[in-house]
């Protein structure tokens, strides 16, 4: 449960918060509070899965020509090169079962994350030049205003025929 503290006494010790939704506190029942951590965020998110639509797709990056046929596959492949080689960046982005996790990753982090996908793996180990990728991003922000669909729908359509 979330909630934004509005008001507090000259002491700091009292507080007026307001929760996001209904609770059924009791008087003098104990609570740990918690500072709300920053993850990343939904366009971060939405933005990193596009890219691996497009990184795949035969009229995008074409990775698919290579046998990447999964953005969940890649996406595997993509958390384990960053535990092998970039632990140390992303101490905290780790589940309770030590595996790698993006979804522990602050904006800042998640931010980190994209630039080490984007230039280590997309760009030097695969070769791909993703300038086209920020060129068919912006054009699908466009497109999208008149037709549903993400990435994948958008360069389906550009399929030559």
């Amino acid at each position: 449960m979330n909630g934004k503290i509005v008001c507090t006494d000259d002491n700091h010790r009292e507080f007026t918060i307001y929760l996001d939704q209904p609770a059924s506190f009791k008087l003098g029942q104990e609570i740990v509070l918690n500072l709300k951590k920053q993850i990343r965020t939904i366009p971060q998110n939405c933005l990193y899965w596009v890219m691996l639509d497009w990184v795949i797709h035969p009229n995008g990056g074409g990775l698919c020509r290579q046998g990447r046929l999964s953005r969940d596959g890649l996406h595997a492949d993509i958390k384990a090169f960053m535990e092998e080689n970039h632990r140390h960046d992303f101490p905290n982005a780790y589940d309770e079962k030590g595996h790698f996790t993006t979804t522990k990753l602050t904006r800042y982090e998640f931010g980190l994350f994209f630039d080490f996908v984007n230039k280590e793996i997309m760009i030097e180990f695969f070769e791909l030049d993703m300038s086209p990728f920020w060129r068919d991003y912006e054009n699908l922000t466009q497109w999208q205003t008149t037709n549903p669909g993400g990435m994948s729908e958008y360069l389906r359509e550009r399929m030559p025929f």
